[in-house]
């Protein structure tokens, strides 16, 4: 019997975004509300959320004109267009071929030039140093062992410069912790049923999550994740021994101070 593949190398295509994450880059996007219910954000409305984080991470990692930026797990190139319209160097990495043929569409639809590389994120290529490293909506833990995990945060620092510096967005474990839920069930516009089955791993910090997705004629979706959420103590430790030293944190990309209740965790790190 063959081996299966890794989720993270098959999760990323067009169906994810069709029927499983509740954003995605096309069309009319939704989210869940504080009660649950699903709230619709319009591409505009969308576009102006990641004009603001674009423009956060800019201020962040205060950086010059012409930067240049390595945006590692660029996903549909969200970001890293929008550093490039901001006047800046921009590499953009994912795994994901998808990602990448999206992203492409992304930087000519807006005029610019950004360097796509498809790589797993343990192997930056080498030869090449940045200004800046951004890596952004908790791409970070997806493998088995924390030595992998480690081999990331490794890379990242080898591909610095001296003084650049790191910033990562991921979910706050935390925070996360207090609110967990094993299951969710949501309607979707149209009829359809969205379900997460999830589960938590205390000995090794791994969130587990199952998603069925139920269209009205009763047809179903699967698809499955898992990611090890770090705490910040954790965290910062990998960072450490990768060479990369803790600036500043928030928790959440209005600049509000990082807490266990905030809904993100946001790390600045620099190289030394």
């Amino acid at each position: 019997m063959p081996k299966r593949k890794p989720w993270y190398q098959t999760l990323f295509e067009r169906d994810y975004y069709d029927y499983f994450y509740v954003g995605g880059p096309r069309g009319t996007m939704v989210r869940r509300g504080g009660d649950g219910a699903v709230v619709t954000i319009t591409p505009e409305q969308r576009a102006r959320i990641d004009d603001a984080q674009a423009d956060f991470i800019v201020r962040a990692l205060e950086l010059a004109e012409g930067a240049r930026v390595l945006d590692l797990c660029c996903g549909w190139g969200r970001h890293a267009v929008r550093f490039a319209q901001r006047g800046h160097r921009v590499t953009g990495l994912d795994l994901s071929a998808y990602h990448l043929r999206l992203a492409k569409q992304a930087a000519r639809d807006a005029g610019v030039q950004v360097e796509l590389v498809r790589a797993d994120m343990r192997e930056i290529p080498r030869g090449r140093r940045f200004d800046a490293v951004v890596n952004c909506f908790t791409s970070f833990g997806y493998f088995e062992t924390e030595e992998d995990d480690q081999r990331v945060l490794d890379g990242v620092a080898r591909s610095l410069k001296p003084g650049g510096r790191f910033f990562i967005d991921t979910m706050n474990h935390d925070s996360l912790m207090r609110v967990f839920r094993e299951s969710d069930c949501t309607k979707r516009p149209g009829g359809a049923l969205s379900l997460e089955l999830r589960s938590y791993d205390v000995h090794t910090g791994r969130i587990s999550v199952d998603w069925i997705f139920v269209e009205p004629d009763g047809r179903r979706r699967t698809a499955f994740h898992s990611l090890r959420l770090y705490t910040f103590t954790e965290f910062a430790a990998l960072l450490a021994k990768a060479g990369l030293r803790v600036v500043r944190t928030w928790g959440n990309f209005d600049g509000t101070e990082f807490s266990m209740h905030s809904p993100r965790m946001i790390v600045l790190a620099e190289k030394a």
